[in-house]
């Protein structure tokens, strides 16, 4: 892998925020004596500089492709080593200051290379999915329970509902599309002397009110005037009716 040696440098000293920066002792190739250097980490690239207020790095491992280890030797106190598994790969070998510093240093080394993040974001995009579908269901779950208790409000209404029609009491009966009014009642103290016809205070019975006809088949049709079918001619003959009534009602006051 060919990297572009001014490219690299600026990077590393840029002002782009690094992921992790601090002293490590990083032993030699040649000289297996370990040297104290400052490492910056951005990203999957590790520099480290021979002194922290350094320009230019003295060295650059990418990190793709590796794994950090601790070193087991007694001899190397909180060392750890970065390791390819590539033929005849680099090793390198570090160690830091205390136990804390080695266990941060591992984990981040650990998290750099982009397998690291594509595993990552992968795990995040199934949370996030999860998370979606949750809530597309509890929302779908609240629409479905608004509409229930929507439902249960009308369904209450519609049981609690009573329908009443007008009033009786003081309403002329209706016969054959002809109103006629009921009789006024009988006073507290008059008599009814006449079987069921009821007279007033003054003594003078009201008139007869005339006999309902039933119709024939639902007809209009009087069957006492035949051809009385429309409703002017059921009119008039109504009206014949009630003047002959009311003649035969004054001869009977005349003669009473």
């Amino acid at each position: 892998m060919k990297l572009n040696e001014r490219s690299v440098a600026h990077y590393a000293t840029c002002n782009s925020p690094p992921d992790k920066t601090g002293f490590l002792f990083k032993k030699g190739e040649r000289n297996t004596a370990y040297h104290r250097r400052w490492f910056i980490l951005k990203g999957n690239m590790l520099f480290y500089l021979e002194e922290k207020e350094s320009r230019e790095p003295v060295g650059v491992i990418v990190l793709e492709g590796c794994t950090v280890e601790l070193c087991e030797s007694e001899s190397e106190e909180f060392a750890f080593a970065i390791k390819f598994d590539c033929v005849k790969a680099k090793v390198y070998k570090m160690a830091a200051e205390n136990q804390a510093a080695m266990e941060s240093w591992v984990k981040a080394l650990s998290r750099a290379s982009f397998d690291y993040m594509r595993l990552v974001v992968k795990e995040l995009e199934r949370q996030l999915e999860e998370v979606q579908e949750e809530a597309r269901s509890s929302q779908a779950k609240s629409m479905l329970k608004k509409h229930q208790l929507q439902l249960q409000g009308a369904t209450f209404s519609l049981q609690n509902a009573t329908i009443t029609g007008p009033s009786q009491e003081g309403v002329s009966s209706r016969e054959n599309g002809v109103s006629w009014s009921k009789p006024p009642s009988v006073p507290n103290g008059v008599s009814n002397t006449q079987g069921d016809c009821s007279e007033r205070g003054d003594g003078v019975r009201p008139p007869p009110v005339p006999p309902r006809r039933k119709t024939n088949g639902g007809s209009l049709e009087s069957p006492v005037s035949p051809g009385t079918g429309c409703f002017s001619k059921l009119h008039d003959w109504y009206g014949k009716e009630v003047a002959e009534l009311r003649i035969e009602w004054l001869q009977s006051q005349i003669h009473w």
